[in-house]
């Protein structure tokens, strides 16, 4: 398997409110650092660093990147996260080493059912947020550009390597950094600002002489709720979501059984949840069960958001599961979907020094798997 890696997904280093202290992001750069020296040490995995577009000298990379992006993202939230910091510089609202966080959210009224951006900066930065969790400093927006690159250049590869006889059905990890699906396409949230598995999707389309009719299976195995990718294709009849997650956890609002789809999408959204320290058998019953449903849709190209916050010792919550249990799920998500070519997303997990084991121990279960 192919992991890729870009640097610039290290720039990005923030704060987040948590009850009443502010503190620095649980979703470090240490976290990509961990997994990189963990993979180059064992040496067994393909590891390629790519360049992100903002610093390429080719112009049409970051326009064709932006244009895929622009499929599911809203234009003026996107100017926000390209320009909130130097907007709040200009205002001396912001010192160069701080970090935006909202003030006033977005709020249901019966007057307003649909508000317009405020005008005043400082104020629309809880316009297009929806927690505490995703500030923005002065290298966000190139570590953003750089982890939705990794995941549009993941399907690339992915199409490149389709033909290839004796290959099987390819897959591809990425790295992402931020993570991404808690964005809904039109707010950051959950240390999330673009939604890498809408990219993916996106670019997957784009690619497709079938693109209307493409089929696309979504496996969220983060311990939260994808409440951004659910929202983004909760009406989308082509696209199967099933997510497996922490019953009544962050994001709090979403990710119940009965949220099965919308209009001719009924049907395509399955919600898994299950209660905070479940065992390792519990969990197994609910993968099989999303990997059951995922195969009868009979998607072409699958997208994991793969989150190891799952571990048992993670600080945002936990299964009873641990780092060898990663190689079995991964080795189950093959064989039942083994004929898919395949985007794997990191996603969340937080305890460092167990970190790059779990990843390792994960893309350890798949390969053994496709050798089969």
């Amino acid at each position: 398997m192919i992991v890729l890696h870009d640097p610039d997904t290290l720039l990005h280093d923030t704060v987040e409110l948590v009850g009443a202290k502010i503190r620095s992001a649980l979703e470090s750069l240490a976290r990509i650092r961990t997994i990189v020296e963990k993979l180059s040490e064992s040496g067994e995995h393909s590891l390629r660093t790519i360049q992100s577009p903002l610093t390429s000298d080719d112009p049409s990379e970051l326009k064709a990147l932006l244009s895929i992006i622009e499929w599911t993202h809203g234009r003026e939230y996107l100017d926000h996260l390209k320009n909130a910091f130097d907007q709040w510089r200009v205002e001396q609202l912001i010192e160069q080493h701080e970090n935006i966080l909202p003030e006033c959210f977005v709020y249901p009224t019966k007057v307003h059912a649909d508000p317009r951006p405020p005008k005043d900066v400082f104020a629309r930065a809880g316009y297009f947020a929806f927690d505490m969790s995703s500030g923005i400093m002065s290298q966000t927006y190139r570590s953003v550009i750089a982890s939705a690159n990794l995941a549009s250049r993941s399907v690339r590869y992915v199409i490149e390597f389709k033909h290839i006889p004796g290959h099987g059905a390819p897959s591809v990890f990425a790295l992402c950094r931020p993570p991404g699906h808690h964005c809904d396409g039109n707010r950051a949230g959950g240390y999330c600002y673009i939604n890498n598995a809408a990219v993916c999707i996106s670019k997957y389309r784009s690619l497709s002489p079938f693109a209307e009719s493409a089929r696309v299976g979504i496996l969220d195995l983060d311990f939260h709720h994808g409440n951004g990718t659910q929202e983004l294709y909760y009406s989308d009849p082509q696209v199967f979501y099933a997510s497996i997650h922490g019953e009544d956890e962050f994001p709090y609002y979403t990710g119940a059984a009965s949220e099965t789809g919308a209009g001719d999408a009924v049907g395509a959204n399955l919600n898994l949840p299950l209660a905070t320290g479940s065992d390792f058998e519990e969990y197994m019953k609910k993968l099989n069960q999303a990997l059951i449903a995922l195969r009868d849709f009979r998607p072409e190209f699958l997208v994991v958001s793969l989150g190891f916050d799952t571990f048992h010792l993670d600080p945002l919550g936990s299964f009873q599961i641990s780092t060898e249990h990663y190689a079995l799920i991964a080795a189950e998500v093959r064989r039942v979907l083994a004929d898919l070519p395949t985007v794997i997303l990191l996603e969340g997990g937080y305890v460092l020094e167990h970190l790059g084991e779990n990843v390792k121990s994960f893309l350890e279960g798949w390969e053994a798997r496709m050798r089969e």
